[in-house]
């Protein structure tokens, strides 16, 4: 006797098959990121607009991973306004592996938005997973250089592939190569790994 598939929550459907043998099935497939932003596992994290008045490197952003799953990283966004008075040439902005102090982590300062992008969700992050906002002369200290961008006056948007485990960090600081200042902003935008999947 031939054997049967049948639907097990009981309407008695059964499996079809063509006359070339085919089982016919159909399936909708979702990347890990998609299926993360559905559950309301996929964040923004951006820190509003910070001012910066002086010259030399400044704090932007500091994440800490304290939550049980990787947290995956895809993009970065950074906004400058206009640079006032002497613009010596574009803005620096750096991504450091794995900060180990500064002012940004002593004298913390939590981002203006921690953001589900499923706006049907009400997930934030942990509060245990530390997102603090930079300063004008803010310092970010330990750690390993990671990633460089040059920018002028606008946005830059850079897709990335950062991920961090618990107990990890990364910290984003700005040159604004100018002796004058602007307003700035930095996010991260990425989603937490379900790690029963891995």
């Amino acid at each position: 006797m031939a054997e049967q598939i049948i639907d097990g929550t009981g309407t008695g459907r059964k499996t079809k098959v063509d006359n070339n043998n085919q089982l016919h099935t159909f399936a909708i497939t979702e990347d890990e990121q998609r299926a993360a932003s559905r559950l309301g596992n996929e964040y923004n994290i951006n820190t509003g607009t910070i001012a910066y008045t002086g010259t030399g490197e400044s704090s932007m952003l500091y994440l800490k991973n304290d939550e049980d799953d990787d947290y995956i990283i895809t993009a970065i966004a950074i906004g400058l306004g206009t640079r006032s008075v002497t613009v010596t040439d574009a803005a620096n902005i750096t991504v450091v592996k794995n900060p180990t102090g500064g002012d940004i982590i002593s004298d913390a300062t939590a981002v203006a938005i921690n953001s589900s992008t499923n706006f049907g969700s009400s997930k934030t992050l942990k509060t245990t997973t530390l997102a603090y906002k930079g300063k004008d002369g803010g310092t970010i200290t330990g750690g390993t250089d990671h990633l460089l961008f040059y920018m002028t006056d606008g946005r830059l948007f850079a897709n990335v592939n950062i991920e961090m485990p618990r107990g990890s960090s990364l910290a984003i600081k700005i040159d604004l190569n100018t002796s004058g200042g602007a307003n700035a902003y930095a996010a991260v935008i990425g989603y937490l790994k379900d790690s029963k999947n891995a």
